[in-house]
């Protein structure tokens, strides 16, 4: 037998098992889609000890006003306990609805959904009040703005961006704008904060060039900017959206998408 012979079947076989690019595709993107999953998870916990706290103040002023009308016996009183008992129950619903929501993992296919609804449910899903730290939130988006997208991606993109924004104004307070308008075939989404900032070098030199890199080329350099917008970055990336920040004038930062409009 000929050496041909020996190697020639070899080399078929390992030809047979090779990973083809299309095959390396699909593995990078399930584990993109894993990360987004993990991510949605630890944002979950995130969001758990905000409601823990939350339905602390919305039973607490409830218990109160009822002990306070049994003890009167007053009708009128009575009213007003029961009134404010219900708004604070529909508001401890919306708020677990938003919870479950976020730990749905259900696939969701890309669709025509309204901006301004997705801007609402993160908005909702932080269950703590902005006011209640001191930051005057404003979301000025037109009701029929509409992208292409996942709309739960959509929202975990927006939910990450206004974590970071509050993380940022806590101390500070001020106001948290979050706008929207036709570009043109794209939509411009901005969240704008007035928060502590990011000096416009470093935003050059490191966030801009990390959102705007593949998340496949580039999957291990999350550590600079961090997990949050590392996932800002793969669901831009999935849904041919584009995401960059800017350091604005007078303080904090804005973060500015491009989606495909639907």
């Amino acid at each position: 037998m000929s050496d041909e012979a020996v190697v020639t079947p070899a080399l078929h076989s390992a030809a047979a098992i090779s990973p083809t690019t299309e095959d390396l595709q699909a593995h990078i993107a399930r584990l993109q889609d894993e990360l987004l999953a993990q991510q949605r998870m630890a944002l979950l916990g995130t969001m758990s000890a905000m409601v823990a706290h939350e339905f602390n103040n919305l039973m607490t002023p409830v218990v109160t006003r009822a002990q306070d009308a049994l003890s009167r016996d007053d009708l009128p009183t009575m009213r007003k306990a029961l009134d404010q008992a219900l708004a604070h129950a529909q508001k401890a619903i919306s708020v677990t609805r938003h919870l479950l929501g976020l730990a749905d993992e259900g696939e969701d296919a890309p669709r025509a959904c309204s901006v301004n609804a997705a801007v609402r449910e993160a908005v909702d899903a932080v269950a703590r009040p902005f006011d209640k730290d001191g930051i005057d939130l404003r979301v000025e988006v037109p009701a029929d703005l509409r992208v292409r997208a996942r709309p739960m991606l959509l929202e975990q993109l927006l939910l990450n961006l206004l974590l970071n924004a509050r993380e940022a104004m806590k101390e500070r307070g001020g106001s948290l704008t979050i706008t929207g308008r036709r570009e043109g075939d794209d939509v411009g989404i901005d969240v704008r904060d007035c928060g502590t900032g990011i000096p416009q070098q470093r935003l050059d030199e490191v966030v801009n060039p990390f959102l705007a890199a593949d998340p496949s080329a580039r999957p291990g350099d999350w550590h600079s900017v961090g997990m949050g917008l590392n996932v800002c970055r793969t669901i831009a990336h999935q849904h041919g959206a584009r995401i960059r920040a800017s350091a604005n004038a007078g303080g904090g930062c804005t973060f500015q998408i491009c989606w495909p409009t639907a």
